[in-house]
């Protein structure tokens, strides 16, 4: 196996590896191009530089003696991440494998949702068996060893800067900042097969790594995929203003909330105070919004904002929110198709693409992506109404580095 750890912004060569798994490796590859300055300048802060940091990795791990001499091609199982503890206790790595590729046989999305409705309340979800149901023995070694050999560098990796970042960070979502805390675990985004196949190790003559790992956390997702060419015209982009259809405080009109982004202290509060899902106010003004905002009639101030949606470091739909006065109206829908149209391209300004493929920089490589609860059946009902479909299930894990057993 060999190991490849770049830091701070990846190369063109592995953004170009990743590329040719799309749509499988688009998590990692939308992560990396971030890194890569993806949102330089067109975020809400208009900063440069914040997709990565100083203590940010890339990882690829070959399943291969030295590095692949193409690694272009896709002839090379591998596996990929992108590592930044700086972010903990936010989402600090993201990891792909090749195995995981047409990993998915053909489903029919509502009949597996029926399913999901007929389970008894409180039912934990898991695709992850599913998932790799169709895989070899020898394909669900290679990926443990492949991405176990990944956590163990980045349980490495920690221990090594652990002390530095204690010092450095302040506590965050009422977690202290403290050394123990970043060699204790780590905060992933895996594909759910991948995430099965690390907790149930293959038996000894077929998986000669029998370390199970240990998750302190697991939450599941469905990956909905969206083709930036299905995505419906909602708005044009010089559009300043959205009519909501709701008459006005004194019964007459239909007001119309204004075109924005979140861009304040106070808007990133609101949004902080919708959503159960921990993120600094930092990273929401570091990556690219749109909102909507109260249109107001006082010289000098700002309406409140009323729905708002991210392009996530990820490159996913981010905290898609919509107050409830309105709901039910069209705005979440509304409010995606414009971020995806206004953001999909910003991708292939990162990728030096030798072969033309980067010939549409409106839609770049066309693929975007949300994460929705499998339980949230009304995000998922907006995904399908922009004409996504759900792709596979993905998991956010948080991984006990004691169960990781010893390095290679």
């Amino acid at each position: 196996m060999y190991i490849e750890d770049i830091p701070e912004r990846p190369t063109q060569a592995q953004l170009r590896l990743l590329r040719a798994h799309l749509p499988y490796s688009l998590p990692v590859l939308r992560r990396l191009q971030v890194a890569a300055g993806a949102f330089d300048g067109i975020n809400s802060a208009g900063t440069v530089g914040s997709g990565t940091s100083s203590y940010a990795h890339i990882l690829f791990a070959y399943d291969s003696d030295d590095l692949p001499s193409d690694v272009d091609g896709d002839h090379v199982p591998f596996a990929a991440a992108f590592l930044d503890l700086h972010k903990t206790p936010e989402t600090a790595a993201w990891i792909y494998a090749s195995d995981q590729d047409h990993a998915l046989p053909p489903v029919v999305a509502e009949d597996l949702y029926a399913a999901d409705n007929d389970r008894p309340e409180g039912w934990v979800v898991d695709r992850g068996a599913e998932l790799v149901a169709a895989w070899s023995p020898e394909r669900r070694a290679r990926c443990r060893r492949l991405v176990l050999a990944l956590l163990r560098r980045t349980r490495a990796i920690a221990h090594a800067v652990a002390p530095v970042l204690a010092a450095q960070l302040p506590a965050r979502f009422g977690i202290p900042s403290n050394a123990v805390a970043f060699v204790k675990n780590v905060k992933a985004n895996v594909h759910d097969g991948i995430r099965y196949v690390l907790q149930h190790p293959g038996p000894a003559e077929e998986d000669a790594d029998p370390s199970a790992v240990t998750l302190s956390y697991y939450d599941a997702y469905d990956k909905w995929l969206f083709r930036f060419e299905d995505v419906p015209v909602l708005s044009q982009p010089e559009d300043t203003e959205y009519a909501t259809g709701l008459s006005g405080k004194d019964g007459q009109g239909q007001p119309s909330l204004v075109w924005d982004s979140v861009r304040t202290r106070e808007d990133v509060a609101l949004v902080i105070s919708r959503t159960a899902i921990p993120r600094t106010e930092e990273t929401l003004l570091s990556v690219p919004s749109v909102a909507l905002r109260e249109k107001s009639t006082t010289p000098g101030e700002e309406g409140t904002l009323q729905a708002w949606a991210f392009v996530g470091v990820d490159g996913s739909l981010w905290t898609l929110h919509a107050e409830p006065a309105y709901r039910g109206r069209g705005v979440a829908k509304t409010l995606a198709a414009r971020l995806f149209r206004q953001y999909c391209g910003v991708f292939d300004t990162t990728v030096d693409d030798s072969e033309g493929s980067n010939d549409c920089s409106e839609k770049g490589d066309g693929w975007c992506a949300a994460d929705v609860s499998a339980s949230n059946r009304q995000s998922q009902g907006v995904c399908k109404r922009l004409g996504a479909k759900r792709a596979w299930s993905t998991a956010w894990i948080v991984v006990t580095y004691d169960s990781l057993g010893e390095d290679e």
